[in-house]
């Protein structure tokens, strides 16, 4: 089903003359399946650049897998990564945020024991157990690294979160993390988590960064790691369907073959074509 241009102009703020900023999650809001962004969506990206507006990334992805995916000339956009625990612009480390070194000791100890499948990722390496696992796998495709030696190489340089792929220790982690400074996000459409010092989130990283008045921004995202944004930033646009986000969303765009189509006159309505 298509979106209807006139109800896009009524629940979003449009100012017609405003330099606007434009922030996109990646993976299921303009990356899918873990390749680079297409054709499409790098045109109209393209398109808000040549009318004048910012573009600010804002994912969970490491800055190593970040890269590959998004066009060559945006790398020099504005970017949260990790989920808001590295914010890079004009070429600078703006902000970074590790996990504190005694919480990663005990993590990883328990997560080694137990055998759970888990990617620890720092300032300059990453660290997955298994050499077979697919997500390592697809780690080496993409970028042609390969992991430290082992965690504790990682955990010396400084840990932005662990990502724990067995989504059945939820429960087991989120007591955990009660009465620490640690929070955890969970990846509804891959059934993992991440965990992350407490009050890192997109919304905290975007903050730092030079932004226009709140009704020139407008969020896109699909996942509970987009949720501070959408529920501090009045113009949100949600891809497919998030409980939470739901509450907070303007616009959604659903999973269906109309997905583009609809993502196009959204960014059009509000660039005013």
């Amino acid at each position: 089903m298509l979106l209807n241009k006139t109800i896009i102009d009524e629940k979003l703020i449009i100012e017609k003359e405003a330099v606007k900023t434009f922030v996109f999650d990646l993976d299921g809001t303009i990356v899918y399946n873990g390749k680079p962004v297409d054709e499409r969506f790098n045109q109209l990206l393209l398109d808000i650049k040549d009318a004048g507006h910012q573009i600010i990334y804002a994912t969970g992805r490491s800055f190593r897998d970040f890269i590959p995916v998004i066009p060559e000339w945006s790398v020099c956009q504005p970017s949260v990564v990790f989920g808001g625990g590295l914010v890079i612009a004009d070429n600078e480390i703006k902000l970074q945020r590790f996990i504190d070194e005694a919480y990663l000791h005990e993590i990883i100890d328990f997560l080694e024991e137990n055998h759970i499948h888990y990617l620890v990722d720092g300032q300059s390496n990453f660290y997955h157990p298994s050499k077979e696992h697919w997500l390592y796998q697809d780690i080496v495709k993409l970028t042609g690294k390969v992991k430290a030696e082992s965690a504790h190489h990682v955990i010396s340089d400084g840990a932005y979160k662990i990502l724990i792929l067995d989504f059945e220790w939820l429960e087991h982690f989120q007591q955990y993390i009660i009465d620490k400074q640690l929070t955890i996000k969970c990846h509804f459409y891959d059934k993992c988590f991440d965990i992350m010092p407490a009050n890192v989130n997109k919304y905290n990283g975007l903050s730092i960064l030079s932004l226009p008045d709140p009704d020139n921004i407008y969020v896109f995202g699909n996942d509970q790691n987009d949720l501070e944004l959408m529920q501090n930033l009045p113009n949100s646009i949600m891809l497919g369907h998030h409980q939470e986000l739901s509450q907070y969303a303007k616009i959604q765009i659903p999973y269906n073959d109309d997905l583009f189509t609809n993502f196009k006159t959204v960014v059009n309505v509000i660039l005013g074509k």
